[in-house]
């Protein structure tokens, strides 16, 4: 039986322990906590001895001789086999396919793989997990799958996070499990409240800072480009990490490039700000970029920011912080007939 990692606890509630447990794929975290769930259910089954083998060790007469003994202190055991090294060899996966095939056995069985190619996933000894047990694919989850569980994850710690906030947490963390439950856990710690926002995030994450993200973008808005400069720079001696304040500025340009739309299109400022939802308190500042640059202008900004986004996460070529202060200092200015400076990766 394929079940998701998700879904495991759920399977071992319901279901009870199997005899065949395979654990493979490249996620580290949904491993470890499949794992530990097995674990658990196998301590709650009874199951108090529990026995490790190294599959890199390549020994396949000890793991046979290790399987045909029986235990002088419980009926049954739970039998970890790690291939998470060197994978195995002829004998070994003879070895394996005839141990987890043996129905006869009172041992649990629990394989931790690794990752496994379609080839391997079609041997003997995995399809006789399958048959007889649970095979689990730990795998990094795509985008939405990524902000779903990162929701769940915070749920699960008593968080109730916005939709702005899962997608800065999603940026911040680019699907790696084990770094978003670190800054989970972390938010857990700092966070006031069970409820949080997109500024509650960000104060949280960046709180031992002594420049503010939002401080750098709110000078660009503003107009005051000696001030963006100041606090831009500020954080980058701090350690902050760009896409922190790359986040926030594409977030406003993009609201001040739909609001410059609407306007141009016949609808008041008003309602404009209302349909983009923009908030009471950020609309002064809003209203001093859109005096300043027209919707292209504000288009071309954009542009260049998503482009910076792209040139952080490591496509192209360039100096990040150089192209960053180049952006906010266009946004901060008052807008020519030329172009917003490039971040195309040129250096």
């Amino acid at each position: 039986m394929q079940v998701r990692p998700e879904q495991l606890p759920d399977h071992l509630a319901r279901k009870g322990l199997q005899s065949r447990y395979l654990l493979h794929g490249p996620e580290p975290l949904q491993a470890m906590e499949s794992a530990d769930a097995i674990r658990s259910a196998a301590r709650g089954a009874g199951i108090a001895e529990r026995v490790v083998f190294d599959g890199s060790s390549q020994d396949w007469t000890s793991l046979r001789g290790l399987s045909g003994t029986l235990s002088l202190f419980a009926e049954r055991r739970l039998i970890e086999i790690r291939l998470t090294g060197k994978k195995p060899d002829r004998e070994g996966l003879e070895c394996l396919a005839d141990l987890l095939g043996d129905d006869q056995s009172p041992d649990v069985f629990l394989v931790l793989a690794g990752a496994l190619d379609r080839r391997q996933q079609e041997a003997a000894w995995v399809q006789a997990c399958e048959r007889q047990g649970v095979v689990v694919g730990c795998r990094e989850p795509d985008e939405n799958a990524f902000r779903s569980w990162l929701a769940g994850r915070a749920r699960a710690r008593g968080l109730e996070l916005t939709a702005e906030a899962i997608e800065f947490l999603a940026l911040r963390t680019e699907g790696n499990l084990v770094a978003a439950t670190q800054e989970v856990d972390k938010l857990t710690l700092l966070a006031e409240g069970s409820s949080l926002d997109l500024e509650a995030v960000i104060a949280a994450v960046s709180d031992t800072a002594r420049y503010d993200t939002f401080q750098c973008v709110d000078a660009a808005l503003a107009g005051q480009p000696a001030r963006t400069v100041r606090v831009l720079r500020g954080l980058r001696a701090e350690g902050t990490e760009p896409v922190l304040i790359n986040f926030g500025l594409v977030r406003e340009l993009r609201t001040l490039t739909r609001v410059a739309a609407a306007r141009a299109c016949g609808a008041s400022l008003e309602q404009a700000f209302r349909e983009q939802q923009a908030w009471p308190s950020r609309q002064p500042l809003l209203r001093q970029a859109l005096q300043r640059h027209p919707v292209t202008r504000l288009s071309e900004l954009l542009e260049d920011a998503i482009r910076l986004d792209q040139l952080i996460k490591g496509h192209g070529l360039g100096n990040v912080w150089d192209d960053l202060e180049s952006l906010l200092l266009a946004l901060a200015s008052v807008s020519g007939p030329g172009k917003s400076p490039s971040t195309s990766g040129e250096t």
